[in-house]
């Protein structure tokens, strides 16, 4: 159960993170604007980033240690491919939901 958590809160962390860098590029007059662009590729970059960090934090750090519970740290590593599924999929769920919530502002280029 704590690896899904950890997974949702992660993704959610990781789209707080997608919309900073998204409000933080400026918008580009003219006929053909790269900031739209831009926002998408870093929205894409940080989903990507998503489950790796997770994935990685989840195995090497956040894991409760073999020696004390093996039961528990077994439990955590066969949930942990599936949170990070599950993370990833809030992540792009959230981010669609975002940028149709936001479609005339900076988070709508996402999609």
């Amino acid at each position: 159960m704590t690896a899904y958590i950890l997974g949702t809160v992660s993704a959610a962390l990781f789209l707080l993170i997608a919309a900073l860098i998204s409000q933080s590029i400026k918008f580009e007059g003219g006929a053909n604007p790269t900031d739209p662009k831009k926002r998408k590729m870093w929205f894409y970059i940080i989903g990507i980033l998503n489950p790796v960090v997770f994935f990685l934090l989840g195995s090497f750090v956040l894991a409760p240690d073999p020696n004390n519970n093996a039961v528990e740290h077994d439990d955590f590593i066969n949930a942990l491919p599936i949170a990070t599924g599950v993370g990833l999929v809030v992540y792009f769920v959230l981010g669609f939901i975002l940028s149709k919530m936001f479609k005339n502002g900076k988070l709508g280029n996402w999609f």
